[in-house]
């Protein structure tokens, strides 16, 4: 009986000594290889300055002046004054036919981001129907030219119909650091022969107020 036991536990005894090296034989190798991953967005980052702005405008008595040249550079990128001189334009008020001015604009890459740029134009407020703003913003005309001198407005492109037409691309500036200009010109024209006596299609006393937006945008391709 005795001698029964012993074989019946050598038995089992050899049994579970199987089941160990059967469940560690099928045991597979395994190890983990982490690599950390680094990525830092780029900057698009823009500069504008206004670096001259000639043409005729009239004095404080509306006497319209000889052609002017103002050279002072005039950092526009975070203009948010009510120094008129902060703007693209400097009409003042006491507009009147014959005025214009034509602003030369510097685009700058500040950031490290290749983009490409366009202008519009926006009213502030926009003019009533019939109104003298509204007949105003028809005649005053608008020209742009891009960095390679390329005039990209037709002759007669009213600011109205500038507004109208929506954003115009001007070109792309790559490197960090480079610049490019091109140039607004606005100019309420003489129309001969037609005298405005402040009644009827007047414009005297208009009012118009509107925005230049250059709007830089990633390169693609």
């Amino acid at each position: 009986m005795n001698k029964s036991k012993a074989i019946i536990i050598t038995m089992l005894l050899a049994l579970m000594s199987a089941i160990i090296l059967v469940t560690a034989s099928v045991a597979l190798f395994s190890k983990s290889v982490t690599v950390e991953n680094y990525l830092q967005a780029g900057t698009l980052e823009v500069g504008l300055a206004r670096t001259s702005l000639r043409g005729q405008v009239p004095d404080a008595d509306g006497v319209l002046q000889q052609e002017t040249t103002d050279s002072d550079r005039v950092d526009l990128t975070a203009a948010q004054t009510d120094d008129e001189n902060d703007s693209v334009f400097t009409f003042g008020t006491s507009g009147v036919p014959g005025m214009w001015q034509e602003a030369t604009l510097e685009i700058e890459n500040r950031g490290n981001v290749a983009f490409d740029y366009s202008v519009a134009f926006f009213f502030t407020s926009t003019p009533e129907a019939g109104s003298a703003e509204e007949r105003l913003a028809g005649k005053l005309l608008v020209t742009v030219t891009d960095a390679q001198g390329n005039v990209l407005t037709d002759a007669g492109t009213t600011l109205a119909g500038i507004i109208e037409r929506g954003a115009l691309p001007l070109g792309s500036v790559i490197e960090e650091g480079e610049k490019q200009m091109f140039c607004l010109k606005v100019e309420l024209p003489l129309e001969e022969n037609v005298l405005d006596d402040g009644s009827g299609e007047t414009i005297m006393n208009a009012q118009l107020s509107f925005n230049v937006t250059v709007t830089a945008t990633q390169k693609v391709s």
